[in-house]
């Protein structure tokens, strides 16, 4: 084997692994070869435990040697965003105040993956306690694009997004309190899942907001998220939010002949990158080929559910990091620190009052999954910033829009409105799609669609019932096999 082996899918490699025409210690060795080759460049890891690696790896050839065989993940290369608690191995939740912490027990998500035979090549970069989507951090650098190194990774799973992309790990673990999953599976062109509150165990996952974290796969094909949600899903007395509810079967098929896929005509298309939201749109015929019924939507409501989830992240966030904010606040970076200070100007009324948005929206959204199946939407309303960015302009003419978002990065003049739209933080813009998702607790996947005049990767978001990850991924797989997005790898190196 080449190192062509490295930009295989997990379930093709897991296949040769387990049909015994390539060793787990092989493919760790490549992947771990890559890691070293590519990281200094893209900096998607914090932790390389190249040498549990090595055992892990060992042990698990060893197993299937013995017929011991457990499934798809085994002996496969996985790596963790460095808030799951990994016993024995450093977890600094991207920050300098946990930069020593090593945890004496693991995730209960950990636990699930070493069952399932999974070798852990190490632990992902990320933005600062998670509270952030550029991945530029103040403590440890920022994490690149694949695409483009200039570009951010998207956060806060950066690393994670990247070293599936580049090909340093076959799947990784993410965590998404606004879409910190989806901006990195969008921005990176890879695959990723935030599954429904609840769904996946919490327990050892170092807290953002306790109401609005979820854990989640990044991957390079649907298949290889799905396998990986399968590992991990699951009941879990250990984590206060967890719910037992039945995880069902998932068949992917690659008709969607019946199906109901609904498309908001208005919020999720205002002010969106002209080439991403024509990137999204291209998308629906081809679902429409597949055997899918388009159906226009109009649904009120989710610019407040995005505001009730910024309420709600404010509060919690400062309830984690209220003791750090006070003992220690010249370790915490500027923008993190800014946002916990933040949270103290959140009255306890304006909490509740967005809590009870949340459980009405919620609501109102599973009303609305009784006529259509699935919701789509662009995944980000624009492909990877740059680093260092913090302002955009969309919406208007493309070349417009494109001038005006160069001007801005350059720091020369441009008023608030512009003739090509309204200039925005891109933090907002970033999870502006996506956070309301977070409030609501709905499944939601981000598949890549396509490819802008930049060779940047933009993401289709599908969204669906609560408990109905089973219909989203079916989505994501018909989706993916009518296109060739998912092929495609970086050119970088």
């Amino acid at each position: 084997m080449t190192n062509d082996l490295c930009e295989m899918s997990l379930a093709d490699v897991g296949a040769l692994i387990r049909s015994k025409e390539v060793s787990p210690v092989e493919v760790t060795r490549q992947v771990l070869r890559r890691i070293e080759e590519r990281n200094p460049r893209l900096n998607a890891f914090l932790t390389v435990s190249a040498e549990l690696a090595g055992e892990q790896a060992c042990a698990a050839e060893r197993e299937i040697q013995k017929g011991e065989y457990r499934g798809p993940l085994h002996g496969v290369p996985v790596s963790f965003k460095d808030l799951i608690y990994t016993q024995g191995v450093r977890t600094t939740a991207g920050s300098k105040i946990l930069a020593n912490f090593v945890p004496d027990s693991d995730a209960t998500v950990v636990e699930k993956m070493k069952r399932a035979g999974a070798v852990l090549v190490g632990k992902n970069a990320m933005h600062e306690f998670a509270y952030g989507i550029t991945n530029d951090n103040p403590h440890y650098g920022a994490t690149r694009n694949p695409w483009d190194p200039e570009r951010t990774s998207g956060g806060s799973s950066g690393g994670s997004g990247v070293a599936v992309a580049a090909g340093m790990a076959f799947a990784a673990l993410g965590t998404d309190t606004g879409g910190s999953i989806r901006i990195p599976a969008s921005f990176n062109g890879i695959v990723g899942l935030k599954p429904t509150f609840g769904r996946v165990s919490l327990h050892n996952a170092y807290p953002l907001g306790y109401t609005l974290d979820h854990v989640g796969p990044l991957a390079r094909t649907v298949v290889d998220a799905g396998v990986v949600y399968q590992t991990i899903a699951g009941f879990d007395p250990r984590d206060p939010f967890s719910v037992d509810q039945p995880l069902g079967e998932i068949g992917l098929r690659k008709s969607l002949n019946g199906l109901r896929v609904g498309v908001p005509e208005d919020y999720f298309f205002d002010a969106v990158q002209p080439e991403a939201e024509r990137l999204v749109r291209a998308a629906l015929p081809v679902l429409q080929d597949l055997g899918a019924k388009i159906v226009p939507l109009k649904f009120s409501g989710m610019a407040e559910l995005t505001e009730a989830s910024r309420i709600a992240l404010l509060v919690e966030a400062l309830v984690v990091h209220r003791k750090d904010l006070e003992e220690r606040p010249n370790d915490l970076g500027q923008d993190v620190r800014a946002l916990l200070e933040k949270g103290k100007e959140v009255s306890a009324a304006e909490y509740v009052k967005a809590q009870l948005a949340r459980y009405r929206f919620r609501q109102q959204l599973e009303q609305l999954f009784q006529t259509v199946d699935v919701l789509v939407t662009p995944s980000t309303p624009l492909t990877a910033f740059q680093i260092g960015q913090t302002k955009v302009v969309l919406g208007g003419k493309e070349d417009d829009a494109r001038i005006a978002s160069t001007r801005l990065l350059r720091g020369t003049a441009a008023g608030k409105e512009d003739a090509s739209g309204q200039e925005e933080d891109v933090r907002m813009a970033s999870t502006r799609f996506l956070r309301c998702f977070n409030a609501s607790g709905h499944p939601a996947l981000s598949v890549p669609c396509g490819f802008d005049s930049h060779t940047l990767p933009a993401g289709l978001q599908i969204v669906g019932r609560l408990w109905g990850e089973a219909t989203v991924l079916q989505v994501g797989y018909a989706y993916e096999q009518a296109t060739e997005w998912h092929k495609r790898r970086p050119s970088l190196f």
